[in-house]
């Protein structure tokens, strides 16, 4: 595949991410499902349960929930399997897995600075939200344009995610 082409793809991924987002307000689910528009490596089981990384992982404002998506995208392309033998193959298997795991850390570090929910919100709301206070949660889904703000990040996350699996191959 040609530049090009990968760029292409690339925005086909960012506009279906960016759809569902703004549809559902839900990051870690949209993303992936951005991605699973292209991939066929990632089924629809792995994006109906990242349903539950949205809010910082299970509204626990922790981990962003794009980072956590991008890194289970990444996963699924790279890991080996649980139940495959140990062999100097499968060694360098987990080895290379290991690799793109930081690699992709570094690269999402890179764009925002931070792999933590609360702390890329403080970058687009100049606030931090507690999603395991309810007033914060509440406070955070009254600011008006929440989701366009959000699925910013969703459709930079997909961006990072699709060309680095693109760029890996």
């Amino acid at each position: 595949m040609n530049e090009k082409e990968i760029q292409k793809v690339i925005e086909l991924i960012k506009k279906k991410a960016y759809a569902a987002q703004i549809r559902d307000d839900l990051c870690a689910r949209s993303m992936i499902y951005g991605l699973s528009c292209y991939f066929d490596f990632i089924p629809n089981e792995i994006v109906n349960a990242s349903y539950n990384l949205a809010g910082g992982v299970g509204a626990s404002s922790g981990s962003c929930g794009v980072y956590v998506a991008g890194q289970l995208a990444i996963g699924l392309k790279y890991s080996p399997a649980i139940d495959q033998e140990v062999t100097e193959e499968s060694k360098r298997s987990k080895k290379r897995a290991e690799r793109k795991m930081i690699e992709f850390r570094e690269i999402f570090l890179d764009e925002f600075g931070t792999t933590l929910c609360p702390e890329i919100h403080k970058k687009i709301f100049d606030k931090s939200f507690d999603f395991k206070v309810k007033k914060e949660a509440k406070e955070f889904f009254k600011v008006p344009d929440h989701k366009k703000r959000c699925a910013k990040v969703v459709k930079k996350g997909a961006e990072l995610t699709a060309r680095f699996i693109f760029m890996s191959e």
